[in-house]
């Protein structure tokens, strides 16, 4: 049985950039109904959708800018797109989509061309950067998200990511990221065992869980980043959101 006490260290198969063809493709693309299927997608909106209306309704004809880091397949730019396109009215959004992995980032491109319609696809723009390093002036972007991405760091690493989506963002960020427990991690290793999951999905699953966070460690990355006024929010299904945004 693992052990829950400490974040393993133990990395993913995903953080191996080595990895380039279609075990990391599928895996990629099995993660678009687990984010949907355990409310990914509902507990980033629960934080985004009030600030993209508000500022909306103040600014109508600005564009709102978001900062996605690790984007993966773009799976959570293109739910903000599409959302906010089904608006009334239309909320004028654009996300730039950042991961370190250029294999990643083509596959996203590709993958966001064949599944967005023409008008929504200059909605985002996806990027090769660093986390550690965000190539972004100050202020550049309204808000700066990290969905499902924070785990993969060790806490200082986690702590400087989390001060340079402050820097680059005007209104706050917003982290949603899974609670270390049994109960998440014996779950999601049977539900990736009992649906025709890839094997990088059957391994990183769970030892994500491992990774996770439990409610102090992310408070502590919080006020060490010199993050101030955030809530700490646990979510369906053993996931955190911690949020600085106002609307």
């Amino acid at each position: 049985m693992p052990s829950f006490q400490i974040r393993t260290d133990q990395d993913e198969l995903m953080d191996d950039f080595t990895i380039q063809d279609e075990r990391l493709t599928d895996a990629l693309e099995q993660l678009r109904p687990i984010n949907q299927l355990l409310g990914g997608y509902t507990t980033t909106m629960e934080i985004i959708a009030p600030f993209l209306r508000a500022k909306s309704r103040s600014l109508p004809n600005q564009t709102i800018r978001i900062l996605d880091l690790g984007t993966g397949i773009g799976d959570f730019p293109e739910y903000i797109v599409r959302w906010a396109a089904a608006q009334s009215p239309v909320i004028n959004v654009e996300v730039v989509a950042i991961d370190a992995n250029p294999v990643t980032v083509d596959y996203a491109r590709s993958a966001l061309q064949k599944r967005l319609p023409s008008n929504l696809q200059s909605k985002i723009k996806v990027e090769v950067a660093d986390a550690l390093a965000l190539p972004y002036d100050d202020g550049e972007f309204d808000i700066a998200i990290a969905a499902m991405f924070l785990h993969h760091f060790a806490h200082e690493n986690a702590v400087q990511i989390v001060r340079s989506m402050q820097r680059v963002s005007k209104h706050g960020i917003l982290i949603n990221d899974l609670h270390r427990h049994p109960f998440a991690y014996y779950g999601i290793y049977a539900l990736t065992r009992l649906l025709p999951a890839v094997d990088m999905v059957r391994n990183d699953a769970p030892l994500s869980v491992l990774r996770g966070f439990k409610s102090p460690e992310l408070k502590s990355i919080a006020e060490s980043a010199g993050l101030s006024n955030f809530s700490l929010k646990w979510r369906y299904a053993f996931r955190w959101v911690l949020s600085s945004v106002k609307t």
